[in-house]
C-alpha cells in the first residue's frame, strides 16, 4: 500500500459556476425576444411596458409575471443541468 495520496482530479464546478450565469443571461434574453415576438404576432401590438403609465396595470402585471416566470424556469433548468454535469463528490 502506498502512503502517497491519490491525486485529485480538478473539478469542473468552478467553470460551471462561472459559465452558468452567462448561459442563463443569454437564454433569458433569447426567451424574452421570443415572448415579445409571439405577443406581437398574436396581438399586433408591442408587449406592455411597465414604465408606460398609459398601459393598464393589469396588462403590465400579467406581462411581468409571464416574463419573470419564464426567466426563473430557465434559470432553474440551466443550474440543474450544470449541477448534474458534475459527478457527486466533486464539489
Amino acid at each position: 500500500m502506498s502512503s502517497t495520496p491519490e491525486p485529485k482530479m480538478k473539478s469542473a464546478r468552478p467553470v460551471l459556476k462561472v459559465a452558468a450565469p452567462f448561459v442563463v443571461l443569454a437564454a433569458t434574453w433569447a426567451a424574452d425576444r421570443a415572448l415579445s415576438a409571439g405577443y406581437t404576432a398574436m396581438t399586433g401590438k408591442k408587449p406592455p411596458n411597465a414604465d408606460d403609465r398609459a398601459v393598464r396595470f393589469s396588462s403590465a402585471l400579467a406581462w411581468t409575471l409571464a416574463t419573470a416566470t419564464t426567466a426563473a424556469v430557465i434559470q432553474l433548468v440551466i443550474y440543474r443541468a450544470a449541477s448534474k454535469a458534475v459527478p457527486e463528490g466533486q464539489d
